[in-house]
């Protein structure tokens, strides 16, 4: 049986910067119970480099960022979606700054940097801890102006979405050992992706892809699964399998520029704006000078970057230095890592999904702003503005919250240690180069394979939808890439999986 049943407005799962951004504006009608996989401080947010992307320049425009997003979301973004992004996203930052989240500035005011696919300077940044210092400023100020309306549970993870009558109700939780349910009137996932499916990928252990999962067994439409960014830099440190260190995009930003092992530049090969071009072209043609020169890493030059790498980049240039490498004259070695999904829980632009009463945002949400392909530094931006909205829309809907009575514990059975087989399957055959017959080997291994705790049933089953979703998708667009059928096909199209219609 259940310890404990709590009872609340808005039922918010997961505090990154899209969950931050929901409880903040829920807090202000409403009981909030915001529950956290680990410490609150851990999230993807806290990983995030680069910056935030958002029109600050005179110079600049929303219809300029509107157009950039499109031409990196290689014709699938959402239109409307979009427009919401650039416009909203200029007040959400304003509100950043008014909690006393600091950006970097200079004489003139803030400092924007400049990123791949973006045709203007607008990346506002913290040094290289951009995500870690939005966290901080949310969270301190989520907790001391809305501490009467916020229950924050952290090291508490979801198990299961409760249903009544079709309508989500809350969820069942463990913490520390025992069971408690958490009955809503709404409740909000902000989960974060699934990348941890791929053996090497930039994101922490922990996230599973729980949000998504959860979404597909209570019935959500979940859509386009199978595009997934690899981000072109992560650090090559003899391939641990893990988490790897990123290298941030904005390092070429600045002027630095790929190298292969025979230390030629390589990128204005490839495309009109060489180490510039979007991710799936960087990464697409790191892999194909790998195999050229049959090594396992490329080189990034720090050296062509008119910048003091020290001050700009922090905790780049320590990494580095801990590897004893040297970024004023040494190259650094680099592979692709898988970095951001896509895909997740579908959503109209207030974060409805196909379930009434459960609202997603940010990663694990697809809310139709990336496309088949991010354009960088869009992800804080996008948690930002769909997380408020999917506030704005919880506190709008006044469902009832469901009844204590017939909920019962999740039975919990001990890890069998799969994980591990499910990253090499899906790093091998389903990974930054694809094609059919290693979709079909990757299908067949994931159904033989054994799961007995959430996180590899919750892996699992996002790894299936993934492959799934690839295999359908005969074209190459954006992100997924099949070399047995290379070229975009002639109609933009999303792919959708949900539990009533399609088993996996």
């Amino acid at each position: 049986m259940l310890d404990e049943v709590y009872f609340t407005d808005v039922l918010i799962v997961g505090a990154g910067v899209a969950g931050l951004s929901a409880a903040i504006e829920a807090a202000k009608g409403g009981k909030v119970f915001l529950a956290h996989k680990g410490d609150p401080n851990i999230s993807s947010t806290q990983l995030a480099q680069g910056g935030v992307a958002v029109v600050m320049d005179k110079t600049d425009s929303p219809v300029f960022h509107y157009r950039d997003t499109l031409y990196a979301g290689a014709g699938l973004c959402t239109q409307k979606a979009v427009k919401v992004l650039v416009a909203e996203g200029i007040p959400r930052v304003r509100e950043l700054l008014e909690m006393g989240v600091v950006f970097d500035r200079d004489d003139s005011g803030l400092i924007l940097g400049q990123e791949a696919a973006h045709s203007h300077r607008r990346i506002l940044h913290a040094g290289d801890t951009t995500g870690a210092e939005v966290e901080r400023g949310m969270l301190a100020y989520l907790q001391k102006n809305n501490g009467d309306n916020l229950t924050l549970s952290p090291a508490t993870q979801c198990l299961e979405l409760l249903l009544e009558r079709g309508r989500c109700v809350g969820g069942i939780f463990l913490r520390d050992g025992r069971q408690f349910a958490v009955l809503a009137r709404n409740t909000v996932l902000a989960t974060g992706g699934y990348v941890q499916v791929f053996k090497y990928n930039t994101n922490f252990a922990d996230l599973c892809g729980d949000g998504i999962a959860l979404a597909y067994r209570a019935g959500a439409r979940i859509r386009d699964m199978e595009f997934v960014q690899f981000h072109p830099t992560s650090l090559y440190e003899t391939r641990p399998q893990g988490s790897q260190f990123l290298i941030s995009e904005a390092v070429r930003g600045e002027g630095a520029v790929l190298r292969n092992v025979r230390r030629r530049r390589f990128m204005p090969d490839y495309h009109a704006h060489a180490e510039l071009a979007p991710r799936d072209v960087v990464s697409r043609a790191i892999v194909a000078e790998m195999r050229k020169t049959n090594a396992d890493h490329v080189l990034l030059d720090f050296t062509t970057a008119a910048i003091d790498i020290p001050a700009r980049f922090p905790s780049i240039y320590r990494q580095c230095q801990d590897l004893r490498i040297n970024v004023a004259k040494d190259l650094v070695p680099v592979v692709p890592a898988a970095h951001y999904s896509m895909g997740g829980i579908a959503t109209d632009i207030f974060g409805r999904t196909s379930v009434p009463g459960l609202l997603a945002c940010g990663e694990c949400a697809s809310t139709g702003v990336h496309g088949a392909n991010r354009l960088a530094s869009n992800s804080l931006l996008e948690g930002l503005v769909f997380g408020r909205r999917a506030a704005v829309a919880a506190l709008r809907d006044k469902g009832r919250g469901g009844a204590a009575a017939g909920k019962h514990a999740v039975p919990l059975r001990k890890p069998v240690g799969n994980r591990a087989a499910i990253q090499e399957i899906m790093w091998r055959q389903a990974g930054i180069i694809r094609d059919g017959a290693g979709l079909k080997t990757a299908w067949q291994k994931l159904q033989n394979l054994p799961t007995s705790s959430p996180d590899e049933d919750n892996l699992l089953l996002c790894a299936k939808l993934c492959v799934s979703g690839a295999w359908r998708r005969r074209e190459s667009r954006g992100s997924h890439y099949r070399v047995d059928y290379p070229r975009r096909g002639w109609l933009a199209r999303h792919s959708d999986s949900h539990l009533p219609n399609r088993k996996i």
